[in-house]
């Protein structure tokens, strides 16, 4: 065994001041997840394929969205309770895309990519971080706009808004999509 200098042992007292030590006798209740019922029929999925998700949807973008810019967006279907929630981030999320570092043609492609895999798991509240752009070459945030331009064209969104700041804010987006099953 090695010697633990003075140094050390008052460096790990800081360290773990406040703390108290565990009880190893008291069990700690471990909750296991019920099963789902297995699904009487899969309906089939209405989306397309990766890579046709936005083809031919070539509309003329909207204008252009500052770095600290509110954006939304709710389909006539969504309810105002439903999006309400959406905007409180009162929901459970399974996928999370994170935008940054990538250039506008690699977001489109990943946007494309995990829209058609959310869809394909059934999930309906994603998170997109797409940034604020401060380290954008452009004078507005590149993938902030796009991510504004392309939601609103995939056929099985129901709406989308800027996050609540614990999950970044105006740099991410919460998405909600409708029911697969």
């Amino acid at each position: 065994m090695s010697h633990i200098s003075d140094e050390d042992k008052s460096l790990f007292a800081e360290a773990v001041q406040g703390t108290q030590k565990l009880n190893p006798r008291k069990t700690v209740a471990t909750v296991t997840p019920k099963s789902q019922p297995p699904l009487r029929h899969k309906r089939r999925s209405t989306s397309p394929e990766p890579g046709q998700l936005f083809q031919g949807n070539d509309q003329a973008w909207p204008s252009r969205v500052s770095a600290f810019e509110y954006i939304e967006y709710q389909h006539p279907n969504c309810s105002a309770q439903d999006f309400k929630r959406l905007r409180k981030g009162d929901f459970k999320t399974r996928f999370c895309l994170d935008l940054h570092g990538h250039t506008e043609l690699e977001a489109e492609k990943a946007l494309e990519h995990f829209i058609h895999e959310a869809l394909q798991s059934q999930a309906r509240y994603l998170i997109i971080v797409h940034g604020k752009g401060y380290h954008s070459e452009s004078d507005y945030p590149v993938l902030k706009n796009l991510v504004n331009y392309r939601l609103p064209q995939i056929p099985d969104l129901l709406g989308f808004c800027s996050a609540q700041p614990k999950d970044g804010g105006t740099g991410a987006v919460y998405v909600f999509l409708k029911n697969q099953r």
